[in-house]
């Protein structure tokens, strides 16, 4: 159960566009053990997996799959991906209607979730000198220049090379903290078109789309794979480095959820209804200060109480980090 309220957790957060799974990985204490097991699943996994499939269910195979079940965490993986399909799929419409009728309210929140958890990557570091500190910035203005890039795409479709990038790098964000798979999709221009050749394919089998959604996901298995290796490996050779590059990328996120957004500057992405996003809107639209509009002091105050909110649900989610 703890597992599967973890994942819930991380589905959660990949909801929002600008929220990255990757960072509830984190604060749940979590990071280490996922991205082990996803190196593994990749590696032992896919080759028991291939013998069984080539030899049946003879007893050997049988053995060999259970063993590689066990190396690559195969129970942990499927509690935490119940969990964050049965947030996708329960809390996904709560979310849709926060963002859209009380954005500045629902990203405070978010705020408040997230700060107190920074301590978290903070003290998994084995050294905290200037060396391994000045990582940091690289990660936040990572981030920070993510969402101030403008949005790729108009009308010229994009390549089969740019479809496989995207889907390589959009799933790696989803596991990053701090980056949010969604929004990166966004900056490439491969949001909509995705929206698009999915709307397309639901109706009609057109061959088009269908190549569109394979590259996309064969960028996004491929890019899921590597990015565990690579991860493993800066974890185990740079562990202090590459966490304070993820507190980096942690801090610079804040951008993003700033509460109060000017929201006709963001992008208008429609749904399949041809609706705009607002929840698109929330990771592209451009951050102002208050006084700026009208309404903001009862504005603020909503938001401060939901920043509150947040503060003690992080007392929460970090005390369920601690329960492994």
């Amino acid at each position: 159960m703890i597992h599967f309220l973890k994942g819930f957790l991380i589905g959660i957060a990949n909801i929002i566009p600008g929220v990255s799974g990757g960072t509830f990985a984190l604060v749940l204490g979590i990071f280490d053990r996922l991205i082990d097991a996803l190196k593994a699943l990749s590696g032992p996994g896919a080759a028991a997996a291939g013998g069984l499939f080539r030899h049946g269910f003879r007893p050997e195979a049988r053995r060999a799959f259970v063993r590689a079940w066990r190396a690559c965490d195969g129970t942990f993986l499927v509690r935490l991906g119940v969990g964050a399909a049965a947030a996708l799929v329960t809390c996904a419409w709560v979310f849709d209607f926060l963002l859209r009728e009380h954005p500045a309210e629902t990203l405070a929140f978010f705020v408040g979730l997230i700060v107190p958890s920074l301590a978290v990557p903070w003290a998994m570091m084995d050294r905290r000198g200037p060396a391994a500190l000045f990582w940091i910035l690289p990660g936040a203005v990572l981030t920070v220049g993510l969402s101030l890039a403008s949005l790729g795409g108009g009308d010229v479709p994009p390549g089969f090379g740019t479809v496989f990038l995207g889907g390589a790098l959009a799933v790696s964000a989803m596991v990053l903290p701090g980056v949010s798979g969604s929004f990166l999709l966004l900056v490439l221009g491969l949001y909509q078109p995705t929206l698009t050749h999915i709307k397309t394919v639901t109706h009609a089998l057109a061959p088009e789309s269908i190549a569109f959604l394979a590259t996309l996901g064969l960028g996004v298995v491929l890019g899921l794979v590597g990015f565990s290796h690579v991860m493993s490996f800066l974890l185990r050779r740079f562990r202090s480095a590459t966490l304070a590059f993820l507190i980096g990328l942690i801090l610079g996120s804040f951008w993003v959820l700033w509460p109060l957004k000017d929201f006709d500057a963001g992008a208008r992405v429609p749904n399949r209804r041809g609706e705009i996003q607002r929840d698109i809107a929330v990771a592209t639209a451009r951050n102002r200060l208050p006084g700026s509009a009208e309404g903001d002091a009862a504005l603020c105050l909503r938001a401060a109480l939901a920043l509150g909110a947040g503060l003690v649900g992080a007392m929460g989610v970090n005390r369920l980090g601690r329960t492994r």
